[in-house]
């Protein structure tokens, strides 16, 4: 399985796509605003807007340290870094993203709060009670064993921390049309009912605090056309095959199949 989702998500030359997109379109590559690159480094449902509901739920602050797991390139880190002042790694097993997401974060001058590791989500290389938040954005539906999932992001949670899923959930049955933007085929995806995470979750000691349903924000998000197209996009993170993931996953949304979902834990 790791072999699958590294290949979905792997591709060559992601920089240079974006930092070529950005010169074309006028912007200067040495005096970057990290707010430029969030058309193809924020790759989930409802893009910045998704990552502000997800920063509000966080209780961050300057001193914090923040683990953002299933990291892509960089770019809710980076967020959520500026926003609150805390100090945030990532982590991503997919090593291209990962390199990508080291030099845009040096491009836009935040190593200083924002560093990047590769590894899995079902055994992270660090410490018990390591992070005083967690944070994991669309990961879960790459990951079936969903109980090993949660007990990581349990573990590495200081007591009392937070952890916050916000994933693509099942909300009716139906068959999804493949490639989806997580996933090339059925045999690897592992989307699944709320319940799914929330027994997972107590399974693991955490305490559910509350879940907040997003399908209104995923039917503007693949419906409503921007009032000015961003200078990148998620193609220039997946390549020309992004179109045909984003039309699936949003007939699979408009048919009412699935939802993203924020769900709130506590660790023990």
């Amino acid at each position: 399985m790791v072999d699958s989702v590294e290949e979905h998500y792997g591709t060559d030359g992601i920089v240079e796509r974006v930092v070529g997109a950005l010169t074309e379109s006028g912007f200067d590559i040495e005096s970057l605003d990290p707010d430029v690159l969030a058309g193809a480094d924020e790759f989930h449902i409802g893009g910045r807007d998704g990552t502000m509901q997800v920063a509000a739920a966080l209780n961050l602050k300057a001193g914090h340290h923040l683990l953002d797991v299933g990291c892509g390139i960089g770019g809710t880190a980076r967020f959520f870094a500026r926003s609150t002042g805390a100090s945030v790694t990532g982590i991503d097993l997919t090593p291209e993203f990962v390199e990508a997401a080291i030099e845009l974060t040096d491009l836009v001058n935040m190593s200083e709060l924002v560093d990047f590791k590769v590894g899995s989500a079902t055994d992270l290389p660090f410490m018990d009670d390591a992070f005083d938040a967690v944070t994991m954005l669309h990961v879960g539906m790459n990951i079936a064993d969903k109980d090993q999932m949660m007990h990581e992001l349990a573990r590495v949670c200081r007591p009392q921390g937070t952890v916050l899923i916000y994933d693509v959930t099942i909300t009716k049955n139906g068959d999804l049309t493949y490639p989806m933007p997580w996933s090339s085929t059925a045999e690897f995806s592992f989307p699944e009912p709320v319940d799914s995470y929330e027994k997972a979750a107590g399974n693991a000691g955490l305490r559910h605090i509350g879940n907040s349903d997003h399908y209104d924000l995923a039917l503007r998000f693949f419906n409503d056309s921007p009032a000015s197209p961003p200078p990148v996009t998620l193609g220039h993170l997946m390549g020309p095959r992004m179109m045909e993931m984003r039309d699936n996953a949003a007939d699979a949304v408009n048919q009412g199949l699935i939802s993203p979902v924020l769900m709130k834990f506590q660790a023990p």
